[in-house]
């Protein structure tokens, strides 16, 4: 099952949640730490990169 990361807006803490894909939009997320509803889902994926960024050289 993936794991998603979070952090609450309240008390500032991360953490992690696992659920399934289908229940990403669904399911309500609390902290553990201080139990604030408030909280939003991070990206996390470090490792992506984009091509298009550098894609073009322009010569002068």
């Amino acid at each position: 099952m993936p794991h998603y990361d979070h952090l609450c807006k309240k008390c500032k803490k991360p953490f992690v949640v696992e659920m399934k894909i289908s229940e990403v939009d669904k399911k309500k997320v609390s902290c553990p730490e201080c139990k604030s509803n408030d909280v939003t889902r991070e990206v996390t994926n470090k490792s992506f990169t984009s091509e298009s960024i550098n894609r073009y050289v322009w010569d002068k």
